[in-house]
């Protein structure tokens, strides 16, 4: 009897479904052979196996004692490889690989279930409150996509974050429709699109046996808003001088920076104050137009003007320099010219300093014994050298982003 591990049957057979079709179809097409599936994939077999993200170690624990140890060697093989030199490694070892059903089932439920399951609790909260179904899907998502994505900055990753927030804060509702948006990454690949619509609609059952408030609100959601369009959107604002923005993630939260600036974008151009992304606001942004202009008091603005306002840059920067300054006896003031001016004269105080000692008439011991000792202090001063002139130039940079705009 196989170990759901808390997951529902349905759950199960969906991604095993998904994966590789049935028993039949895997003893014909992918029992005695690694694929890959894509160029961001490893050679794979069994249920969706990936053996290319894995680990030797992690393969040998997963795999020993299942199949012979020249089997378990071109396994190990795997690991690590993708892109080209995994489909190569494919080919590589044809006729060395036959894993049978039962035993690929078997690292599956008490191998692969179990672990990603871990990975889901870890990194999300509130993933222990889900149904089975609801539990299961999720799983089932991160076994496919790469449970990291939850995590994930950039467009590509927007549902997996926003489903991840969901579950946190318990609006259940909104993940069957995050679900089916991810689609949009597979425009041309049926079996894929198929499962998110499978996954979807097993959440909404899952929701409908064990969370009957959120499954009530599942009709009156609206639908996701398209992270593609978000992003365009983001980017093209951000080329037009409205870097208040943020990344371009390809998220709109409510009364959020990309909905402030859209509003500000409205606002300048006579458009309705709405943070909706719609034809008419597609339309104006998509019109040869030029930056918007930086205020003067911004492009003429000082180091001091942002330590006034507070700058979290500022503030870590002028520590840096104090201690920096301390080291080498310069002061958070010093700049390019004066830095160069106490280099100069440290190495002309070592010079004198090695002079002197040579005319005390010291052993050679006592003397190579007080330059590693000089050495050393030129070190730690070297240290402060460093520090305050990688602080220095995360000052420059800083400024130079709030003069053009970029930042508040």
């Amino acid at each position: 009897m196989l170990d759901l591990h808390g997951i529902s049957r349905a759950a199960f057979d969906l991604i095993v479904a998904a994966e590789v079709t049935s028993q039949a179809f895997y003893n014909k097409h992918y029992r005695t052979v690694l694929e890959h599936p894509s160029d961001n994939s490893g050679p794979t077999g069994a249920i969706g196996y990936d053996f290319g993200t894995q680990s030797a170690a992690q393969i040998r624990a997963d795999w020993s004692g299942r199949v012979s140890d020249a089997m378990l060697k071109a396994l190990v093989g795997a690991a690590g490889l993708r892109g080209d030199k995994a489909a190569a490694y494919c080919r590589k070892t044809r006729g060395l690989i036959d894993i049978p059903w039962d035993v690929a089932l078997d690292v599956f439920s008490n191998h692969d279930v179990p672990r990603y399951l871990a990975i889901c609790r870890r990194l999300l909260p509130g993933f222990d409150e889900l149904s089975p179904d609801c539990a299961g899907v999720i799983l089932s998502i991160g076994y496919n996509r790469d449970a990291s994505g939850f995590n994930k900055p950039g467009p590509r990753w927007t549902e997996m974050r926003q489903i991840k927030a969901a579950i946190g804060s318990g609006e259940l509702a909104k993940i069957p429709g995050l679900i089916r948006s991810m689609k949009r990454l597979w425009p041309n690949e049926r079996g894929v699109r198929d499962r998110r619509d499978d996954e979807a609609a097993l959440f909404e059952r899952g929701l409908m046996a064990a969370h009957p408030l959120e499954a009530a609100k599942l009709p009156t959601v609206p639908a996701p808003v398209d992270p593609d369009q978000v992003a365009h959107v983001q980017a093209r604002l951000r080329e037009l001088g409205y870097f208040d923005v943020g990344q371009v993630d390809g998220e709109q939260t409510p009364q959020g920076r990309t909905e402030g600036m859209i509003l500000a974008y409205r606002n300048e151009h006579g458009l309705p104050l709405t943070p909706a992304i719609d034809d008419q606001l597609l339309a104006e942004l998509a019109k040869p137009q030029a930056p918007r202009r930086v205020a003067e008091t911004r492009a003429g603005a000082t180091v001091e003007d942002l330590r006034e306002q507070g700058s979290q840059t500022i503030a870590l920067t002028d520590r840096a320099k104090r201690w920096a300054g301390k080291i080498f006896g310069g002061s958070s003031g010093l700049g390019g010219a004066g830095l160069l001016a106490w280099v100069t004269d440290r190495a002309t105080q070592v010079s004198a300093a090695k002079d002197a000692v040579g005319g005390l008439g010291l052993t050679p011991g006592a003397i190579q014994a007080i330059a590693i000792g000089v050495a050393a202090l030129i070190v730690v001063a070297g240290v402060g050298v460093l520090v305050w002139f990688v602080a220095d130039t995360l000052e420059q940079r800083r400024m130079a982003d709030y003069r053009g705009g970029k930042h508040a």
